[in-house]
């Protein structure tokens, strides 16, 4: 089977099931159960007369209209007009809703003698028929009008599904942004901690911490909507201490900070998803340097960025730059880069908050 039939069948599936599934079979019941009531009233009359043979010749003659109605919510809506068949849709309603009435007259006047003589004077058998369509159609409208407002009900909780699936991609995706460390920048990292370690380096300690610190910051404060800025850039000079301990990057990289921290808060990993991929476009062996400059303001931190690289081509890593931060903090946010020769420069900024109470 293709992947086309199989997704067919599947919203056929569902359209079939919109009017009974999730307890809505319970108000098919009840109003078959009042549909049968009433005309069990209407024909039958005294409820002495209500015997079981009775209800049962009552029953048979609701059974044009309960088929032809079942057809209608089970075949032509889901098959049909849900498909955009419509011409087959409006042929066979039209030619049902004219064949229907009339095998329903036929039956009330075969099951006629088995019931107790309706009150009243008898009427023309035109009259009869009319008197036939007009209350078939009108049922069938009641009954259309019920499964309209189911469809308003599936609407509606398809909506609300549909709302809370987004929020949840979203919160998601924002956790992976978060939680996501450059696999380039990691397999550096290691890979160099690794060689300090064996050669039993002065910087391997420190590298070490540095890189755990980054590493459980970004699992741990990952899910906190505000963060102390002051913590958000120890973190970042953890990062920058990491890569200038690397063998052959020994200071390639400088970190800047000016303004105070006090009372200010920030997302969390904001400023380390702006650095990360910029050290990410080292290449060993070729010239690089990167110099970040934070200047903490009332209500952002100004960021400028000035990087020189030969070795690699960093849009890429500039537009993930981009989107990781329209997606932590808005849409639209400032983000400006020139180039001039071999250097980049970066301009952006992200929203702090101040003198607000941050979960620890």
């Amino acid at each position: 089977m293709s992947i086309h039939h199989y997704i067919e069948r599947q919203l056929i599936r569902k359209n079939m099931g919109t009017y009974f599934r999730k307890g809505k079979w319970v108000l098919h019941v009840l109003l078959l159960l009042l549909f049968w009531f009433s005309f069990a009233v209407k024909k039958v009359g005294d409820t002495r007369h209500w015997t079981p043979g009775n209800m049962l010749v009552v029953l048979a003659t609701l059974l044009p209209f309960f088929s032809f109605f079942y057809f209608y919510c089970l075949y032509l809506i889901p098959f049909c007009f849900k498909r955009n068949r419509f011409r087959k849709f409006w042929l066979l309603l039209l030619a049902l809703l004219a064949f229907c009435p009339l095998l329903d007259y036929l039956v009330q006047r075969w099951t006629a003698p088995c019931l107790p003589a309706a009150p009243g004077p008898p009427l023309h058998w035109l009259a009869e028929v009319g008197k036939t369509y007009f209350s078939f159609i009108t049922s069938f409208i009641g009954y259309t009008s019920m499964l309209y407002f189911m469809e308003l009900l599936e609407g509606i909780h398809t909506y609300k599904e549909t709302d809370k699936n987004q929020t949840q991609l979203a919160a998601t995706e924002l956790h992976r942004i978060k939680t996501q460390m450059n696999p380039d920048f990691m397999i550096r990292s290691l890979d160099g901690i690794i060689y300090l370690a064996e050669r039993r380096a002065e910087q391997a300690p420190d590298s070490v911490i540095d890189f755990s610190d980054v590493l459980r910051y970004r699992l741990y404060r990952s899910r906190e909507k505000l963060v102390p800025l002051k913590e958000e850039l120890v973190q970042l000079e953890n990062l920058f201490h990491l890569h200038n301990a690397m063998p052959g990057q020994e200071h390639t990289c400088t970190l800047e900070t000016e303004g105070g921290t006090e009372g200010v808060s920030a997302v969390p990993l904001s400023l380390i998803n702006v650095a990360e991929p910029l050290l990410a476009t080292f290449r060993p062996g070729k010239e690089w340097s990167l110099l970040l400059y934070l200047l903490t303001e009332e209500k952002e931190v100004q960021i400028a960025a000035e990087l020189s690289t030969a070795g690699s081509s960093p849009e890429l890593y500039l537009e993930q730059i981009r989107e990781n931060m329209e997606r932590l903090l808005c849409p639209g946010l400032t983000f400006t880069v020139e180039k001039d020769g071999n250097t980049y420069s970066i301009r952006t900024c992200i929203p702090i908050f101040r003198n607000l109470t941050v979960s620890l």
